[in-house]
């Protein structure tokens, strides 16, 4: 009798349900997380670099003396930033390292109450205000730390430099 070792060790394997539910779990798992960044508007979050590459493409050809008669170059330019912007940074090229990124963070039943929270009003709320707000606060951090922070981290720097000083000149 002639035994077919190839469905014997697929069943061992898949059959006895020795993998099927870790394989089926981590699917599971990443499909979750999945949906929650398509809720969380994940393929999104790459529009402001779209907007700085196209400022940087505009000041450097104004920079080089670019005019209404060179535009064209301008446009091709642009055009070439956006091919290479939505090969980099579309969704299907960055899915699975976003994924992978969230896994370890959150269980599959965390997904899940977060998927539910993005879909209710409030959450709807908070994805139509977030970048508002994220740009509002960094503003607040950035005016903080230059009308605060800087003045006084300088002061301790200049008193450190001062204390440095006079140490090393009483060593002599």
């Amino acid at each position: 009798m002639r035994i077919h070792l190839l469905p014997l060790l697929f069943w061992l394997l898949l059959g006895s349900g020795q993998i099927t539910p870790a394989l089926a779990d981590e699917a599971s798992h990443r499909a979750s997380a999945e949906r929650f960044l398509k809720l969380a508007n994940a393929q999104g979050m790459t529009a402001p670099v779209y907007a700085q590459v196209s400022n940087l493409i505009n000041a450097q050809f104004s920079q080089l003396g670019g005019s209404l008669q060179y535009e064209s170059v301008l446009r091709s330019y642009q055009q070439q930033a956006r091919e290479v912007l939505d090969r980099e940074l579309a969704w299907e090229s960055m899915r699975d390292e976003l994924i992978d990124l969230y896994l370890p963070v959150f269980s599959e039943d965390e997904f899940e109450e977060l998927a539910q929270f993005y879909q209710s009003p409030a959450g709807r709320k908070l994805m139509q205000h977030l970048p508002q707000l994220t740009r509002d606060s960094m503003a607040i951090s950035r005016a903080r730390v230059e009308e605060r922070l800087e003045p006084e981290i300088q002061l301790l720097l200049e008193r450190m430099a001062d204390e440095i000083e006079t140490r090393q000149q009483g060593l002599r």
